[in-house]
């Protein structure tokens, strides 16, 4: 019997439908749904940016740094400082998206008719902070999206789904 269902969200095509699923497994069993995001520790991408300050949710700044950070050793054209203010602005852009996404899985799921569903914002290595969390919320069932990075990275390291996964001491499901 399912009393709680985790479903990530990314904001994603695959995380969309990973919350519709969720939405209709909580509904039906009547467990409590908790729709979580994990905001990366890493630098928003322009086009996010570019987006955040037509939204006004910064102010507009200077070019964001490269999204690969310098190596030890190598010159960078950005100071400590710039590089400080730059993340600081990136964590603004995805709290606030964060935000929104799971506002948005929140009403979908409460006119699915689902009674009880809790939104979390988190950040940090998200598949890392899915397992925490899905343990400390004592979770049935992991809900999530198949998405992977799709490049050598992507094979590399394995996709966010992948390590959840492989990590989780309760059931997941995959949705396409």
């Amino acid at each position: 019997m399912l009393t709680k269902i985790l479903c990530a969200i990314d904001g994603s095509d695959h995380a969309e439908k990973a919350a519709e699923w969720a939405s209709v497994l909580a509904q039906k069993f009547e467990a409590e749904l908790i729709l979580l995001f994990v905001a990366p520790h890493r630098m928003a991408p322009p086009e996010l940016r570019r987006m955040a300050e037509a939204e006004h949710l910064v102010r507009p700044t200077a070019p964001a740094p490269p999204l690969v950070p310098p190596q030890p050793g190598m010159p960078s054209r950005w100071t400590s400082e710039e590089l400080s203010q730059n993340a600081a602005i990136s964590a603004t852009i995805y709290q606030e998206l964060g935000e929104r996404l799971v506002e948005g899985a929140r009403w979908q799921a409460e006119s699915a008719g689902v009674a009880k569903v809790k939104g979390l914002v988190e950040d940090g290595d998200p598949a890392h902070r899915i397992v925490e969390i899905a343990q400390r919320e004592g979770v049935d069932l992991i809900v999530m999206g198949r998405r992977g990075l799709g490049d050598l990275k992507g094979l590399l390291l394995g996709s966010v789904t992948h390590k959840v996964a492989q990590a989780a001491s309760c059931a997941c499901l995959t949705v396409a």
